[in-house]
């Protein structure tokens, strides 16, 4: 199924090399939509994470095309971007 969401990017040299659009909160997995991507985002910079111009590595939320399938656990996942 393909769907219009937020995700969660990681670029690595100007490719989108993982990705995200769901995630579990209190044992409930939802979309995250924009203000959930950029929470996410804050997380990661408050654990460390930089975005690097030397190795070219970002985290980006963006509103993308999508391809929704589910997993081995029955959850709903972004399994690839088409656009």
């Amino acid at each position: 199924m393909i769907e219009t969401m937020f995700i969660l990017i990681l670029y690595l040299k100007g490719s989108a090399i993982e990705f995200m659009g769901h995630y579990d909160v209190e044992g409930q997995w939802k979309e995250m939509g924009m203000s959930g991507c950029l929470s996410m985002k804050r997380t990661l910079k408050r654990n460390g994470w930089r975005d690097s111009k030397v190795s070219n590595t970002r985290y980006s939320c963006e509103k993308r095309k999508v391809y929704i399938e589910k997993d081995k656990f029955g959850r709903m996942v972004v399994s690839r971007i088409v656009e």
